[in-house]
C-alpha cells in the first residue's frame, strides 16, 4: 500500500508540474500576442499626443516648451515603453563624476540622464561600462505634477557648474520656478561615489495660491538584464516599520488556479516614503528624502524585444512628495540622497537607515549578510571567488561537524536496529501501543536519539536560503570566473542546443550534472534509518526531482552546494570506516517475544 501510495503521489506530482508549465505558457503566449497587438496600434498613433493623465499617469500629459520636440512615450495594454525618440533640440549634456561613476544630467528638466559606472563592465564580452538607466521611462529624479506638467519636456538653464556640483533653474507651466542643484562626493569608500546628494527649489510665481498637491520625483527605471530579472526586478520602500516590495511579476498576472491574478497597468499607494529603491539583479537606485514622502506610483515598462521579438518588461516607479500649497510668492525647499550603483552590501548598509533590506536577502537575512562578509574576506586573501565559495564551504561545513558526525553516528545505529524494529512491527501489527513503548525502550537502550539524523539537515536549510538569496544576485559575483564557469552569478552554460522541442533552445549547464552525481552517490552510500522501504527508496530518488530546479541555479549556489556533497561523502567515508561496532541491545520483552517467534518457527519445520 505504502509503495502504492507513493507511485501515485510522485505520478500526480509530475502531471501538476507539467499542466501548470503548460498553462503558464499558454497564458504567457497569450499575453504576448496582445501586448504585440496594442503596441502596433500604438505605434500607428505614435505622432498624436500622449496619453492624458486621466489613468493616474501625469508623466504623460505636458506639452513641449522652447520649440523643441516632446518624446514620444508609447503605452501599450498599460504598460508604458522607453522614449522613442529621444533627441530633443537644444539638449545639452553635463556630467559629474568620481572614479567610480559618472552622473550625466540633461538640462531638459534638469535631471539625471543615465549613469556610468565606470568599474562595472556592459557584459561578459565587451569591455564597455555599464550604464543605469540608459534605457528609461524617464530621466532619474524627472519632477512631474498633474497641474504644472512634466519637467522632461521643458530646457532648464544651466546656471551654475564646478567639478563638484551642478544647478538648473526652470520654469514650469509659467507658474512655478524650478531650481535643482546636485553635489557628488570624490571619497570612493563607502556609498559615497555613488551618491548624488540633491537640493530641489519650488517658489510660486503666480499672485495667487498655488495648490500644487504631491510633486512626482522618479527614481529610475529598472531594465531586464537576464532571465531572472522577471523574479529580480523589484519597487520597494521603508515607511520606517516595515519594508514592502513589488515585484516586475506582480504586475504581469498569470499563475495557476487560486493563486492566479490579472495584470495591472501600475500600483499607486499613499504611506510614510523613509526610502525608495528600484533594482534589477545587481543594481539599484536608492531615493533618500531629507524628510519622508507621502506615497509612491510603481509601473512596468516595456522594452525593445530580443531576437524571437518577445518584449521585454522592466519596472519604474516615482516617489509622491507630501501635498503643498503654495502662497503667491513662497518656496519650498526638499533634500535628497539619491544612491546609483552596484548592490554591494558593504556600500549600501553605510546608509543608515536600513537601506540595506532593499537588496531583499529574504527572512534569513541575518545569515546572508554573515556568509556575503566571509566570502568577500576570504577573497581578499585568495583573489578568486570560486576559491572563496569553495573556502566558505569547508568553513560552513566544518562548523557543523560535530552535530553531523554525531548525526551520522546516530543514522548507522537506526540502520542497525531497523530489522528489530521490523520484527516488532510484524509481532504486534495492531498494537500500536505496544509497538511505540517497545521501540522507545528500545532507543533507550541503545542509547539513539531519532531527532539527531535531522538536526544537520535542519540547521543547512537556513544556510541554504541565505546562501540561495545572497548568490544570485551579490554583484560581486558579477562576471567572476572559476575553472569553466565565466560567470559565478549565473547558470555555467557551456553550450546550447537550438529550437528543442518544448525547451526551444536549451541551455547544456555542466555544473548541476556534477551535483547530481555527488548527491546520488551520497544519498545511495548513506545508512538508511527508515524501515519503509519505498520511503528508502524515495529519498534516493530525491536528487532527481530537485535537479531540474537546481539546473537553473547560479553557479556559485551550485558550487557550494556541490562542495558540500563531496564533504559529506568524505564525513561518510570516515565514519564508515573509523566507526566503532554497534551491538544491538534488545529490550527483555521484544527479545522474548522475538525468541519465542523463533522456536515456533524451528518447532514448524521440525
Amino acid at each position: 500500500m505504502d509503495k502504492k501510495n507513493t507511485i501515485i503521489g510522485v505520478s500526480l506530482l509530475i502531471v501538476g508540474t507539467i499542466l501548470m508549465f503548460k498553462n503558464g505558457q499558454e497564458a504567457q503566449k497569450q499575453r504576448l500576442l496582445e501586448e504585440q497587438a496594442a503596441r502596433e496600434a500604438a505605434q500607428t498613433a505614435s505622432q498624436s499626443a500622449p496619453a492624458d493623465a486621466a489613468n493616474g499617469d501625469p508623466a504623460n500629459s505636458a506639452a513641449p516648451a522652447n520649440g523643441a520636440a516632446a518624446p514620444t512615450t508609447i503605452v501599450a495594454n498599460g504598460h508604458a515603453q522607453i522614449e522613442v525618440n529621444d533627441e530633443k533640440t537644444g539638449e545639452v549634456i553635463s556630467t559629474l563624476e568620481n572614479g567610480l561613476a559618472e552622473f550625466r544630467f540633461t538640462n531638459y528638466g534638469g535631471a539625471v540622464r543615465e549613469i556610468v559606472l565606470k568599474d562595472q563592465r556592459k557584459s561578459l564580452d565587451s569591455d564597455e561600462p555599464y550604464i543605469m538607466n540608459r534605457l528609461r521611462y524617464a530621466p532619474a529624479l524627472n519632477l512631474s505634477n498633474p497641474l504644472i506638467g512634466d519637467a522632461r519636456h521643458v530646457a532648464f538653464e544651466q546656471i551654475s557648474s564646478t567639478a563638484d556640483s551642478i544647478t538648473y533653474r526652470g520654469v514650469l507651466n509659467g507658474q512655478l520656478e524650478v531650481t535643482r542643484s546636485y553635489r557628488i562626493s570624490q571619497d570612493l569608500s563607502g556609498p559615497s561615489p555613488y551618491t548624488v546628494s540633491h537640493e530641489l527649489t519650488v517658489r510660486n510665481l503666480t499672485d495667487g495660491l498655488l495648490p500644487l498637491g504631491e510633486l512626482l520625483l522618479n527614481i529610475g527605471t529598472a531594465a531586464p538584464s537576464g532571465s531572472q530579472d522577471r523574479f529580480l526586478q523589484t519597487f520597494g520602500y521603508s515607511n520606517g516599520e516595515d519594508i514592502e516590495f513589488t515585484e516586475q511579476s506582480d504586475f504581469m498576472g498569470g499563475g495557476f488556479l487560486m493563486f492566479s491574478s490579472d495584470p495591472k497597468d501600475l500600483e499607486q499607494v499613499s504611506d510614510r516614503i523613509v526610502w525608495a529603491s528600484i533594482k534589477n539583479q545587481f543594481f539599484i537606485t536608492l531615493l533618500t528624502p531629507g524628510e519622508p514622502a507621502a506615497g509612491y506610483v510603481a509601473r512596468p515598462v516595456d522594452f525593445p524585444g530580443d531576437k524571437d521579438g518577445e518584449p521585454k518588461t522592466g519596472i519604474t516607479a516615482d516617489v509622491k512628495l507630501e501635498a503643498i500649497n503654495l502662497p503667491a510668492g513662497a518656496s519650498v525647499t526638499k533634500t535628497f540622497d539619491f544612491y546609483a550603483g552596484p548592490k554591494e552590501h558593504n556600500r549600501i548598509a553605510k546608509l543608515k537607515q536600513g537601506q540595506e533590506q532593499a537588496m531583499q536577502f529574504g527572512f534569513f537575512g541575518f545569515i546572508s549578510k554573515l556568509l556575503l562578509q566571509v566570502m568577500n574576506w576570504l577573497h581578499g586573501m585568495v583573489g578568486n571567488w570560486g576559491v572563496a565559495i569553495i573556502l566558505l564551504t569547508l568553513i560552513v561545513r566544518g562548523s557543523l561537524l560535530p552535530i553531523t558526525l554525531m548525526s551520522m553516528k546516530s543514522m548507522k545505529k537506526m540502520s542497525k536496529i531497523s530489522e528489530p524494529m521490523k520484527a516488532l512491527k510484524e509481532k504486534f501489527p495492531d498494537d500500536q501501543q505496544k509497538q511505540q513503548q517497545m521501540m522507545m525502550e528500545l532507543y533507550k537502550l541503545n542509547k539513539i536519539n531519532p531527532v539527531a539524523g535531522c538536526l544537520p539537515m535542519l540547521m543547512q536549510i537556513p544556510i541554504f536560503f541565505a546562501l540561495f538569496y545572497m548568490l544570485r544576485s551579490a554583484a560581486e559575483l558579477r562576471f567572476a570566473d572559476f575553472l569553466w564557469i565565466a560567470d559565478l552569478s549565473k547558470p555555467d552554460t557551456v553550450a546550447t542546443i537550438p529550437n528543442m522541442p518544448f525547451f526551444g533552445d536549451f541551455a547544456i549547464n555542466l555544473l548541476p550534472f556534477v551535483w547530481l552525481v555527488s548527491l546520488a552517490y551520497q544519498m545511495w552510500t548513506m545508512p538508511t534509518p527508515s524501515v519503509d522501504n519505498a520511503q528508502a527508496k524515495m529519498m534516493k530518488f530525491m536528487p532527481f526531482i530537485f535537479f531540474p530546479f537546481t539546473y537553473t541555479f547560479s553557479s556559485g549556489l551550485v558550487l557550494y552546494w556541490t562542495v558540500s556533497n563531496v564533504f559529506t561523502i568524505g564525513q561518510q567515508w570516515l565514519v564508515k570506516r573509523g566507526g566503532e561496532e554497534f551491538e544491538v541491545i534488545l529490550p527483555p520483552a521484544l527479545k522474548k517475544a522475538l525468541d519465542g517467534g523463533d522456536k515456533k518457527k524451528r518447532h514448524r519445520k521440525k
